[in-house]
């Protein structure tokens, strides 16, 4: 009988270390439901944050749309002016030198006529894409951009700097930019 005793007792000691208070249980519920909370204002956070960056990337993606149209309607004005009427009777356009080029894009950056200069650059490179000046074009496009207020599109232009010609002194310059920007 004392064994039996001696067993009910441990049996009841051991259930009694098992059992939590109803305090606990309650601070545990009141954990639970705190966490809940936490992560439900995350996930709400998250879900705004993500349809914010649809919006932007969905923004950024019609503005360099738009640029583009505007560089082509500017390159199509530009080539039906200057060519001669001689070339145009021959049936070729007539092509500027890089140099001749560059200089009007640079002019038109030096002046501050910052959309000419963006289509100027713009062509330079589209008709020289192998030419030194490159990078610098695709630099002060970007920096053009900047000093006019359209600081998202600056971003592509100098992104595509820095993925084509990533080790030139321009790269450089364009990633103290973007931190610029993102800072």
């Amino acid at each position: 009988m004392k064994l039996v005793w001696i067993f009910g007792l441990t049996i009841f000691i051991i259930f009694l270390g098992c059992v939590a208070s109803s305090d606990q249980v309650k601070q545990i519920y009141e954990r639970q439901t705190m966490l809940e909370t936490q992560i439900e204002s995350l996930s709400k956070d998250i879900q705004e944050m993500e349809k914010k960056r649809d919006q932007q990337i969905t923004k950024i993606q019609k503005n360099i749309e738009q640029v583009y149209s505007k560089l082509n309607k500017r390159l199509s004005k530009l080539e039906k002016t200057s060519g001669s009427e001689e070339a145009e009777s021959l049936g070729s356009p007539l092509v500027e030198s890089p140099d001749a080029l560059y200089l009007k894009a640079e002019s038109y950056y030096q002046e501050g006529k910052y959309a000419d200069a963006i289509l100027e650059f713009q062509r330079f490179v589209d008709t020289y894409p192998r030419d030194k000046r490159a990078p610098t074009s695709y630099l002060k496009q970007g920096l053009s951009l900047i000093k006019i207020g359209r600081k998202d599109e600056a971003k592509f232009f100098l992104e595509t700097l820095i993925d084509k010609f990533p080790k030139s002194e321009e790269a450089k310059i364009a990633r103290e930019k973007l931190r610029e920007l993102s800072g």
